[in-house]
């Protein structure tokens, strides 16, 4: 087993010529304009100021849809954008110094939400069908606008970066001074990106950046390009001052600036026949990427695929948008956009439930893409959908049927009456499906693979840097190429850094389990073939082939291996809510999936509850909130987290089916707030739209739908508290 290496704060240089020197950045105040000046106080021996006219390469993070300043030096795009980075033996100094700084600017008018006409990094339309047509002769329409905010990672440490500059020996190269190359320590999903932008920042060869992993343990995906915008302002700051270099954000400034979970808006209107069928649909979605475009055409796929879920809709109309704004950038987090998309398709699937009558679990059943109907980017699912049966397991772990009858007849009831009675507990209970795909719809890399050694002593290297500390996905390629090989699992080692190491490409979108784990096999394969013809050792590399095809039958082309292979999601939450406090809790959570075969089923089980209590938390509590461009500093302490005595129970039951392993990481995200949200518009009777879904805002719609009088407990001058808070 590969040790996992520390967090980051916690490596210690250990030099006897070179103290480490902190490093602190100073940041733009406005959110749009043209920079100035950068104003310094006097600065005490052995402090110096970083700016961009010092950057001996090139000034620019580079990313797939986007790039950024690495320093502004001319155009400010957002509040907290970095400017200039001080450097200096005590970081307690450097604060109060760059609290002192002052960043002059001429200011221009920013746009904090995306409006008609906005700069745009993406954008998507597409049609099929007479839409005119089919409206008019449609039996019923029915339409809702499906709204998710802004989410933050909260990973288990700050983001940040340790820079040590290389000198002396074979690698002393006299044309660029006294340093040679660069160690940078950081915790990234991408650690080739990390290398490329740090060599392109510092003007030197990839190969003279070594990028050693720090510990990452859950990251919902937050960390694939951010750890490369650290890394460059460390090692930007120990290429020049010649000494290593740790920078480390604080909680607040990490929480402020890090990327965001994308804030989107999505309008679907569809029309009906007299079964209840979707006839056509129309799509409208508006993503706001903040101030860069980062993976926009991979985000805003994935929201109009999600947004139109595993259904059948006949004709479509989609207009789609993804806005830059004076904000942060905003980025990928699990599910790349599927998640919001999947939010808005479920909502919208109980909706049209809730209208007709109907059970939304059996409305959905008969409208569910099966084998061999193609997803609107257009890709044909080849393998057999199995959501009808994972709602019947999801069904019968939590007794959906009774209950949903039950609390139906009492929402009912209450509506007949015109109100709850007082001392009652509010009930409800939701449903919602989902697939996952596997990997990126559009590919980052030309050759990412694996590299394999079967040694003379019986022991095997598994080299890959799609190493993905704290979540343990590397156990089942040691167990596969044991099994494979007949060798020894214990001598079997994951290698995830070092000179040998391949490109593996971003550990996102359970590409490590879906994509790295069939070239594992491969690579025993080749091995196999070779090992009683070919002296020992025996070195295999294995690279993933993308299989291109046009998307939205248009020119642009993604990797139709994405969406094959799918697996597929159901879950049940059941909810209820506090007549008094109006505080919904949750009672129980229930997720059928299918993944192909479960390589290790109890740590399976233990990432998709953890991923499960995320998702039900950005569902019911989890919302950043930008006021004209920035977030407040006061509310990081108000970001509320789940107290361990509110996570509910949680079942988690595996469908096995044939084939390879497919990732699952992304379902609870699609499918646990869906079904919270209907949960909570059963037992309010109200169709709820957008996330999140607490007290607050279960608060402000009995404030509007009764009378202040019918409220004698809550006093008339206090709101409730949210989840979280003390009250």
């Amino acid at each position: 087993m590969q040790e996992k290496p520390e967090f980051i704060d916690d490596i210690a240089v250990l030099s006897s010529k070179s103290k480490t020197l902190s490093g602190v950045l100073i940041r733009s105040p406005v959110a749009k304009g043209l920079l100035t000046d950068i104003e310094i106080p006097a600065l005490p021996n052995k402090v110096c100021v970083i700016k961009a006219a010092d950057i001996p390469g090139e000034n620019r993070l580079g990313g797939p849809g986007g790039n950024m300043p690495v320093l502004a030096d001319k155009e400010l795009s957002y509040i907290g954008e970095p400017v200039a980075i001080l450097a200096g033996p005590d970081k307690s100094v450097l604060l109060e110094l760059a609290s002192q700084c002052r960043v002059a600017a001429k200011a221009e008018t920013p746009a904090f939400d995306p409006l008609p006409g906005s700069p745009t990094a993406a954008a998507r339309t597409f049609s099929t069908g007479n839409f005119e047509q089919v409206f008019a002769a449609a039996g019923k329409i029915i339409g809702g606008v499906y709204a998710t905010g802004f989410q933050d990672a909260w990973g288990t440490d700050p983001n940040g970066a340790v820079a040590i500059p290389v000198t002396g020996g074979a690698r002393q190269n006299p044309a660029t001074g006294p340093a040679a190359g660069i160690i940078v320590h950081t915790a990234s999903q991408w650690p080739f990106h990390v290398q490329d932008q740090v060599s392109r920042v510092l003007g030197i060869s990839p190969a003279a950046v070594e990028v050693k992993q720090a510990r990452m343990e859950l990251h919902m995906d937050g960390k694939i390009l951010y750890p490369s915008l650290c890394a460059c302002h460390a090692a930007l700051a120990a290429w020049i001052t010649r000494k290593p270099v740790k920078l480390i954000l604080s909680r607040e400034e990490d929480f402020r600036f890090s990327p965001k979970r994308v804030k989107t808006e999505i309008s679907l209107r569809s029309a009906l026949d007299e079964a209840g069928r979707i006839l056509g649909t129309e799509m409208k979605v508006c993503a706001d990427m903040g101030a860069a475009g980062f993976f926009a055409e991979e985000i805003l796929d994935r929201l109009i695929l999600g947004a139109l879920g595993a259904y059948h809709h006949n004709g479509l109309s989609i207009e789609a948008g993804a806005a830059l704004t004076s904000k942060p950038p905003s980025g990928p987090l699990t599910g790349f956009g599927f998640a919001q998309g999947f939010f808005a398709a479920e909502r919208h699937a109980s909706h049209i439930a809730d209208e007709l009558r109907e059970d939304p679990a059996e409305w959905r059943k008969n409208i569910f893409l099966q084998k061999g109907a193609k997803l609107a980017i257009g890709s044909e699912i080849r393998e057999q959908v199995s959501l009808e049966g994972l709602l019947d397991t999801a069904s019968s772990m939590s007794d959906y049927r009774r209950k949903w009858a039950a609390f139906e007849l009492l929402r009912q009831c209450r509506r007949a009456e015109g109100h709850a009675k007082s001392a009652e507990l509010l009930r409800g209970i939701g449903i919602a499906s989902a697939f996952q795909s596997r990997g990126l719809l559009y590919p980052v890399g030309t050759r990412e693979g694996v590299e394999l050694t079967l040694g003379k002593d019986g022991s095997l290297e598994i080299r890959t840097s799609m190493v993905s500390f704290g979540e343990e996905e590397i156990y089942p390629w040691k167990t596969i190429a044991a099994r494979e090989l007949g060798v020894d699992e214990r001598l079997v080692k994951i290698i995830g850094e070092g000179k040998h190491i391949p490109d593996s490409g971003p550990a996102c979108l359970s590409r490590n389990i879906a994509i790295i784990t069939r070239l594992v096999e491969r690579s025993c394969e080749a091995i196999k073939k070779q090992r009683f013809r070919d002296p020992l050792p025996i070195t295999v590399r294995r690279f993933y082939h993308p299989a291109m095809k046009k998307a939205w039958d248009s020119k642009i082309q993604y990797d139709e291996n994405a969406v094959s292979g799918l697996s597929w999601g159901a879950a049940v939450v059941e909810a209820e809510i506090d007549p008094i406090e109006y505080i919904p809790r949750v009672r129980g959570l229930w997720l059928a999936v299918d993944g192909g075969p479960i390589l290790a089923e109890k740590r399976a089980k233990k990432n998709l509850t953890l991923l499960s209590i995320q998702a039900l938390n950005w569902a019911s509590r989890e919302n950043v909130v930008y006021q004209n461009g920035e977030i407040p500093p006061e509310d990081i302490g108000n970001y509320s987290l789940p107290l361990p005595e509110e996570i509910p129970p949680i079942k988690i039951d595996f469908q096995w089916s044939d084939g390879n392993p497919r990732g699952i990481g992304e379902l609870p995200f699609s499918v646990v707030p869906a079904a919270y949200a209907q949960a909570v518009s059963q037992a309010l009777d109200h169709h709820f739209t957008k996330l999140p879904i607490g007290s607050a805002e279960i608060w402000e719609l009995v404030k509007a739908r009764e009378p202040r009088e019918t409220h004698p407990h809550r006093p008339a001058h206090k709101k409730p508290h949210t989840e979280g808070e003390k009250p």
